[in-house]
């Protein structure tokens, strides 16, 4: 098995440094939500399960 790998750099320009900047606040908005459910989640019932990310991608939706 070969395995290959590529490095390269983005020179994105404002607009599009905005736009990611955007993505990820959002996506940082979104964990820090769901870790403070699932933080909210087992202060209220220690035996509960760990939800994995199948389980979370259903309730975000």
């Amino acid at each position: 098995m070969v395995l290959k790998a590529f490095k390269l750099r983005l020179y994105p320009n404002k607009t599009q440094s905005n736009q990611i900047h955007v993505n990820f606040g959002c996506a940082r908005f979104v964990w820090n939500q769901m870790l403070n459910m699932h933080i909210e989640r087992y202060k209220n019932n220690k035996k509960a399960k760990f939800q994995g990310r199948y389980s979370m991608d259903v309730m975000l939706k």
